[in-house]
Formats: C-alpha cells, sequence, structure tokens
C-alpha cells in the first residue's frame, strides 16, 4: 500500500500511484485532490495511465491538454497529452500553446474516465466534462484510448 504523503508520492512510479488511487472509494479520493502537495503526483499518476490507454494510431498528430477544476486554493491544474508518430506522452508540464482539443474536467471524473466507470460522451451530456476545440475528434476519444 502507498502512503499518501506528498514524500512518498513522488517518489513511486505513477503506474504504482494509479493502482492504489484506483481502489480508494470516492470520498477518501476526492479528500486526497483537497490536499494541494499530494494532488499533483496523483494527477499525474491518472494522465500517464490515460497515455498508456493509446491505441497507437500513426496516422493520429494531435496534442490535447486537460485542464482539472477544483485546485485548492483556487485555478486549475493542466497537463497535456501529445499524440503523434503511434505514441502518447505525458506531460506535466503543457509545451504547446494550440491544442487540438481541451478536456476540462474535475479529478473525481478524470479518475472515471481512465478506469472506464464512466464514458468521456455520458460525462459530457451530464455537464461533468467540457469538450474545447475538436468536438468531432473528441467524440473519438474511446476509439484511441482503450478506457475501460
Amino acid at each position: 500500500m502507498i502512503d499518501f504523503n506528498p514524500t512518498s508520492l513522488r517518489s513511486e512510479a505513477p503506474s504504482r500511484v494509479y493502482a492504489q488511487v484506483e481502489k480508494l472509494d470516492e470520498d477518501a479520493f476526492a479528500e486526497l485532490m483537497e490536499d494541494p502537495a499530494a494532488r499533483g503526483p496523483v494527477i499525474d499518476a491518472l494522465v500517464a495511465h490515460f497515455a498508456g490507454t493509446y491505441r497507437g494510431d500513426e496516422d493520429v498528430e494531435a496534442v490535447i491538454h486537460i485542464k482539472l477544476w477544483d485546485k485548492p486554493g483556487g485555478g486549475y491544474d493542466h497537463r497535456e497529452l501529445v499524440l503523434s508518430g503511434g505514441r502518447c506522452t505525458a506531460t506535466a508540464e503543457p509545451e504547446h500553446d494550440d491544442a487540438r482539443l481541451t478536456l476540462k474536467v474535475r479529478p473525481t471524473d478524470l479518475r472515471k474516465i481512465v478506469s472506464g466507470a464512466a464514458g468521456p460522451r455520458r460525462l459530457a451530456l451530464k455537464g461533468r466534462l467540457r469538450v474545447l476545440g475538436d468536438v468531432r475528434f473528441g467524440m473519438k476519444l474511446q476509439e484511441l484510448f482503450d478506457l475501460g
């Protein structure tokens, strides 16, 4: 079991953090997202897991920004996925200003997306996921990523 203190989280591989985060109930996860020091490594683990589900379409060249609401103290966390050459790379600091697609979502809902508990379309219809940019491309997320 991973200790969710910030020091231990930063030293753990994202896959190990994600495996433990996946086991948390909704209340425990929401509480974890209120801890500013723990939030970053956990979000990094969610985004890394998301990137790892990419199916590897060689023809897709795109940048996806993920903006996570409800940051303690205000604002949002910002991560980036770069799809290129059949690979998906996650970065904690966005390197591209121009994203083909921007997903605005709460961390609790991102966890549901990457675990397969809820699809992006369903969350968008409920107003829990905002999709900006190339909406048609956004409709293909479940084809491009193995989400569940």
